[in-house]
């Protein structure tokens, strides 16, 4: 099923400048269920240019709603270096967000709608990244940005070896979901790995101690650098005043500035 919308923001006279968003609907053998993928491209885009190809959960609420300016006092500046790849869900996302992003790769306590973040992870590999890499080869490099428990699934992206990703942005990671199953799959990455070859910016709230994101994150933060993986870059940004939900915007700000050509 495909549903093309094009918005045209045009300037006058300036025919052939205007953004193109298309959604389509893809069904995913990995996952056994169907996504809603939003691709934006920006005005004036060319096959002749290379372009970020930036890869997001949650395309339909939260941080998708400020990416793709639903409500026009809250919308992101994306850069015109940006091509926009948004993933969503279709019917429960709540269920179906702990069941895609939430890991249990060592616990192995997985249930219908709980942790299998790996089988999520393959439809990106196998199918997602294909699909779009065929429709848009002027590829410069893949970056993603997860928030919440997207943001978990963003640095679960880290331990697996064929590194799917140059970039990767964590807002608010919810590093402490099924009992911390990321801290040890990390501890057993670093069993059998010295390097780790990825570019990482986390992104946390000052006012997140009630959720347990700033401490959890904090500790990852802690144990990762003090790994010193061999070709790892990785920073973590504490926004004062931030919470879980108000650091959305300048998050994603501070992401799409230093995307910026």
């Amino acid at each position: 099923m495909k549903i093309p919308c094009l918005f045209l923001f045009l300037l006058p006279g300036f025919f052939g400048a205007a953004q193109s968003i298309q959604t389509d609907t893809v069904y995913s053998a990995q996952v056994k269920d169907k996504f809603i993928i939003t691709i934006r491209k920006p005005a004036g885009f060319t096959t002749e240019k290379k372009y970020h190809h930036v890869y997001m959960t949650d395309g339909s609420l939260g941080i998708g709603d400020y990416v793709f300016g639903r409500d026009k006092s809250w919308a992101a500046a994306i850069p015109s270096s940006c091509i926009i790849i948004a993933i969503s869900h279709t019917g429960d996302w709540h269920e179906k967000r702990s069941r895609d992003f939430i890991p249990a790769d060592i616990s192995k306590n997985t249930e219908a709608n709980f942790g299998k973040a790996d089988l999520f992870y393959g439809f990106l590999r196998y199918e997602l990244i294909p699909r779009t890499e065929k429709k848009l080869p002027n590829k410069k490099d893949r970056v993603f940005i997860g928030h919440s428990f997207g943001g978990l699934f963003c640095l679960y992206t880290l331990f697996k070896d064929d590194k799917l990703f140059d970039r990767h942005f964590a807002i608010s990671p919810s590093v402490w979901a099924n009992y911390h199953e990321l801290d040890k799959i990390e501890e057993g990455y670093f069993k059998s790995h010295k390097a780790l070859k990825a570019d990482v910016t986390i992104f946390v709230g000052g006012l997140e101690f009630l959720n347990k994101v700033l401490f959890s994150t904090r500790s990852f933060y802690t144990t990762v650098t003090g790994r010193q993986y061999k070709g790892l870059r990785v920073r973590k940004e504490e926004i004062g005043n931030a919470n879980h939900f108000s650091i959305r915007k300048p998050a994603i700000d501070r992401v799409f500035e230093s995307l910026k050509d």
